[in-house]
């Protein structure tokens, strides 16, 4: 009698751990979801967000900062020009790979 009711209370409670793993799954795979598409949240991914124009005044801000933190006359500017020719070349790049 008593393994009868240690039985269905196994059983019961095996149910009912499938069913939490079951819901468990269910919203680790949406937010795995929403972490990998970030277009969902913001409306594109990092790049667009970069290249959209979203970004512009906080970019220029930073790059201002940085600007006036790390260049010494005749040392950064040379690397923060080729930097900055490299940004806008990478920019156009994808703007030009979209329309295609």
């Amino acid at each position: 009698m008593k393994n009868d009711n240690s039985t269905a209370a196994r059983a019961a409670r095996r149910q009912y751990l499938i069913a939490e793993c079951s819901a468990q799954r269910m919203q680790i795979g949406r937010e795995v979801s929403t972490l990998r598409a970030p277009s969902m949240l913001s409306g594109g991914g990092i790049m667009e967000s970069l290249t959209s124009g979203n970004l512009k005044g906080p970019l220029a801000i930073a790059g201002m900062l940085i600007g006036l933190i790390a260049a010494r006359p005749g040392k950064f500017m040379p690397i923060m020009a080729t930097a900055m020719s490299v940004f806008k070349l990478a920019q156009s790049s994808i703007a030009m790979l979209r329309k295609r």
